[in-house]
Parts: C-alpha cells; structure tokens; sequence
C-alpha cells in the first residue's frame, strides 16, 4: 500500500523517502518538491476552501497544476476538483473539470473524489477516463470504502482512502484492500510517526488510541 503524508520537507521528507513514502501536494504558495521515483499526489486544495469557509481558488489549482507539470515524474494520483460531502455538486465539477484537466494534463491519472450520496454506479459514465476513485467524504462515509475500493479494482483502477487521519481508518484502509492512502496523522509528533509507521509495517495497533 502506498502512503502519502501531508507537504513536507526536510527530515520529515528524509522519512518518508526513506520508507518509500510519498507526499501530497496542495502548492499554494510554496514550490513542489519530489525525489526519483516518489509516488507524490497533487490535491486540489477544495477541501481546505471549504474548511475555511472560501470560495475554490481555480487559479491557484491551475498554478499548482503547472508547477506539478515541471516534475521530472507525474504524480501518482491527481485530484478533480469536487465539492466535500455534496454528491450533486461533485458529479457536476466532475463533468466540467474532467475533460479540462485530461486536456491539460494528459498524463496526470485524475482521480474522482467521491463524496457523501455518492454510489458506484455514479462513475460508469467517466471510469474508462478515470485513473482511480478516491474516497473523499465525511467520517461516516468512509464506511463505504469497500464497495468503492471493489468497484475501482473491478475496472482495473486503484482506490485511495482519502484522509486516513487515524489508527482506525488505517486499520479500515487496509481491511478493504486501499492501494494507496494519505494523512497527516504522522506528522505532528514522534510519536504519532513511530505508531503510524508500525501500524503501516506490522499491521494496526492500538486502535482507538487517536480517533
């Protein structure tokens, strides 16, 4: 299972190299930063709009997407932009960003966000242009993972568990079989880095212990 944690650099980003680990790249105003053969992730950075309650900066993602472009490797995953917890909207922005993006990056694996409402059967209509599913949505529906995770390995795509910011959701990551997964659980303290770390190498531990 790929892991990507949150942008990094120095001896966090040494770590991370270490273990094979990638990063997932917002860019805003700050450059991105990858080492050979690094399977980094390019966000959208929506989420973080509509945490803090603002309008999606298009153009800020489309700057992000040209400094992404400038990397000797294209990302692992890219995000399309989506609306967090609205299916209706998501399905929209798909259907408006997708051929966009396709045309700007080609080869960037555009990745849906899927979201609260959302089903499988939502994505037949894009899933031979996908490059995977991303499980986006709320911590309750995160319990979907697994009939998101089988409908993308059904169509040969890769399903990342979107914002694994637990031992829990780690531990429900690598239940339904996620080929990949990002957080930020690790990066606060040593602490949490050495759990997360064991948990990702040994198997789950201490469940509960950071909700």
């Amino acid at each position: 299972m790929k892991v990507l944690i949150g942008e990094c650099t120095g001896k966090p980003a040494d770590r991370a190299e270490a273990l094979g680990w990638g990063r997932m790249w917002i860019a805003r105003g700050r450059n991105i930063y990858t080492y050979p053969g690094e399977p980094w992730g390019l966000d959208n950075g929506r989420f973080r709009d509509w945490a803090e309650g603002v309008p999606f900066d298009q153009d800020l993602f489309w700057r992000a997407i040209e400094k992404a472009k400038g990397q000797d490797e294209p990302p692992y995953l890219a995000v399309v932009p989506d609306e967090p917890g609205n299916a209706d909207m998501t399905m929209i922005l798909l259907e408006d960003w997708l051929p966009m993006l396709q045309h700007e990056a080609p080869a960037f694996p555009w990745f849906c966000a899927v979201q609260d409402g959302m089903v499988p059967e939502d994505l037949d209509p894009y899933i031979d242009r996908l490059g995977g599913v991303f499980l986006g949505g709320t911590s309750a529906f995160k319990s979907q993972a697994g009939v998101f995770c089988d409908y993308a390995h059904a169509h040969n795509r890769p399903f990342h568990y979107g914002r694994c910011g637990s031992l829990n959701k780690l531990a429900h990551a690598i239940e339904v079989g996620a080929d990949s997964i990002d957080s930020a659980f690790p990066m606060w303290t040593m602490e949490r880095w050495n759990l997360f770390v064991e948990s990702v190498v040994n198997g789950p531990i201490q469940r509960g212990l950071f909700t």
